[in-house]
């Protein structure tokens, strides 16, 4: 892991990345008990995929929570945004996640692409 992933990494975290990650594993979760019996299907197999990955978030699925976080705090904006920035720099194809981001007043920023 870089330094610039592991700066972005950890801001993440004092946002709330955990959190959001527990509550999606959790929600997973619950959509998995509650599929109806039966064999196995795509629908199924697709949320214990998702499932996996939350277990073991790769760096674009942190990216992704992240925006989620901000959407739902636009506030924590302010914090994460310079990290992100320069994780963009490093990982172009984050870009678009990039400019998800909500300004302080819960606008998409649209500053990176």
């Amino acid at each position: 892991m870089s330094r610039i992933e592991g700066e972005f990494l950890t801001l993440a975290l004092e946002i709330g990345l955990a959190e959001a990650i527990l509550e999606a594993i959790r929600g997973v979760d619950r959509a998995i008990a509650e599929f109806p019996p039966g064999p196995p299907t795509r629908y199924l197999q697709r949320l214990a995929e998702q499932r996996a990955a939350l277990r073991d978030p790769s760096l674009r699925t942190s990216v992704a929570l992240v925006v989620a976080l901000c959407e739902r705090r636009p506030d924590l904006t302010a914090t994460i945004q310079p990290a992100f920035a320069r994780l963009v720099e490093v990982y172009p194809d984050l870009g678009w996640f990039y400019a998800q981001l909500p300004s302080g007043d819960g606008q998409a920023s649209r500053r990176a692409g």
